[in-house]
């Protein structure tokens, strides 16, 4: 396989993500990477996919059929990513400069508002301490302060407790127009699945038909995705019927009630150092990039 020439590794080694790992990843032609920062339907697009690809509705755990490659908390090991049955979709919270690049893989990065990649960080960074806890582990893991306003005036500024938002949205818009690179915004994807469900389809060389479309919207809900979670296909099963981790409310704008002025403002002047003004325009609202 040629990688694209202007793209040349840039290592990642962190508590959360080693990219080392990605080198023991034998490729494949058909080999399919899903992509985010965090918290902007990653494990939502795994499922589109795995029912695209699968009409599979009924696996044991998305991180054996999905795995996250460069995990430091659950790798999965390299003959467990040999085994799976192609085309392999492989989950990353990598930039692409820090991913192998081959231009006959597939690469699918979904972006969020950034305001709401925060508020749901803050959520799942809690849920997370909160199940710490309860094994007698708490403090094992860095999950930021427990307080909203000085959780997000940290991650922010420097992506903590886990990484930079502002690098890994930017570093996927730079290679937005090529034509392995599919790049779906959270918001299109909840709002008008069956059009963005169909983008991804027809990107990956999918059938697609209104049966399909239908077991799709049906089976990625956020209930049907809640109920999966809770039984354990997200993670290890959970009792608390009120709480999910990887599966949380779904919806956008929780942060205009926490939110200062003072924070909002700077904010704004962050997505405008950080990102061109196209970007910042389609992180904020969505839409069509091609």
């Amino acid at each position: 396989m040629n990688s694209i020439d202007h793209i040349s590794r840039q290592p990642v080694r962190e508590n959360f993500r080693d990219s080392s790992k990605w080198d023991h990843v034998k490729p494949r032609s058909d080999d399919i990477i899903i992509a985010t920062c965090y918290k902007s339907g990653t494990t939502l697009t795994q499922q589109i996919v795995n029912l695209l690809l699968n009409g599979d509705k009924d696996f044991t755990a998305m991180r054996d059929l999905s795995p996250w490659v460069e995990s430091g908390l659950h790798a999965p090991k390299p003959e467990a990513i040999e085994a799976l049955a192609s085309p392999r979709f492989l989950k990353t919270h990598l930039h692409p400069q820090a991913l192998p690049w081959h231009e006959q893989w597939k690469y699918i990065y979904l972006a969020r508002d950034g305001r709401d990649v925060g508020m749901s960080l803050y959520n799942h960074s809690r849920t997370m301490e909160e199940e710490l806890e309860a094994m007698g582990k708490a403090g094992t893991r860095d999950n930021g302060p427990t307080n909203f306003a000085d959780f997000w005036d940290q991650w922010v500024e420097t992506g903590k407790p886990r990484w930079d938002f502002w690098e890994n949205v930017d570093k996927w818009w730079q290679v937005r127009h090529q034509p392995n690179v599919l790049l779906i915004h959270y918001t299109d994807l909840v709002h008008n699945k069956p059009v963005e469900a169909e983008r991804i389809a027809r990107f990956l060389g999918c059938e697609w038909s209104s049966s399909i479309c239908d077991r799709v919207c049906e089976h990625s809900s956020l209930e049907y995705m809640r109920e999966l979670e809770l039984v354990g296909k997200f993670g290890s099963p959970n009792k608390n019927k009120q709480k999910t981790g990887l599966v949380h409310k779904g919806t956008n704008g929780r942060w205009k009630d926490l939110l200062t002025d003072r924070q909002l403002e700077r904010y704004e002047e962050i997505v405008a150092q950080k990102l061109e003004p196209e970007c910042a325009n389609w992180l904020r609202n969505g839409g069509y990039v091609g």
